[in-house]
């Protein structure tokens, strides 16, 4: 009686493994960049306050796609007590694939949001890495005191990212730009001065190469002379 072939052990295990991973990378490239199930990152965290308001824009990637996002917390903390809660759920819940896309408040009668002025966007394209995974969120209440902003983003699989500012905001007019490092989530505040420090500093230099030029152009034609 003949016996059927039986694959090696170790050409089986590559073949499975091969399986596995062609099948992950074709879910995943349907949406994302086509990697297994990572964490959201923070990009660039913009608070402007103005107007009675304070905005909150925030810049939210996942490489398995924005629609792998489920919720975002933003709570304000006024020395070491909670004050105040918002939220971004994209979905009801981590099982539903159905879009909610709500802004709500869970701080209790306070109503500082004003959900008609807060906003969603993600590109519907496919082209870029950007189009694919960029969640933009803009969370909008009412002027109020808080000494710090703890922002927390969450996948459809539980993990999470997390940020925290300290915030004055009894400074009146004050606005800020925050750069999150990737990997290591620190927030990096960029002066509202420093995009006019910069200009002021390019268009120096660019004074000075441009009497350099000139008075090298007087040299020689003195010289031809």
């Amino acid at each position: 009686m003949r016996r059927g072939r039986v694959l090696p052990l170790p050409l089986f295990t590559i073949i499975i493994l091969l399986t596995i991973f062609f099948s992950i990378s074709a879910s995943a490239g349907n949406a994302g960049v086509g990697v297994l199930n990572v964490s959201p990152k923070f990009g660039i965290i913009r608070v402007v306050q103005q107007d009675n308001f304070i905005r909150i824009y925030l810049n939210i990637s996942d490489y398995n796609s924005w629609e792998d996002i489920y919720i975002v917390n933003v709570s304000l903390e006024n020395y070491g007590t909670e004050s105040a809660e918002f939220l971004f759920k994209q979905y009801s819940n981590t099982e539903s694939y159905e879009k909610l896309n709500e802004f709500s408040e869970t701080s209790g009668g306070k109503n500082l949001l004003v959900k008609e002025k807060c906003s969603f966007y993600h590109s519907n394209g496919t082209e870029t890495v950007a189009d694919r995974c960029n969640l933009e969120l803009l969370f909008v209440f009412h002027t109020t005191g808080f000494t710090r902003l703890n922002i927390l983003a969450s996948d459809l699989e539980g993990l999470t990212t997390q940020a925290h500012i300290d915030y004055n905001a009894d400074e009146a007019m004050r606005s800020i730009d925050v750069i999150i490092v990737p990997g290591l989530n620190i927030p990096i505040i960029i002066p509202p001065y420093f995009l006019d420090l910069i200009a002021v500093i390019l268009g120096t230099i660019g004074t000075i190469y441009f009497i350099k030029e000139l008075n090298k152009r007087n040299k020689n034609k003195k010289s031809a002379l």
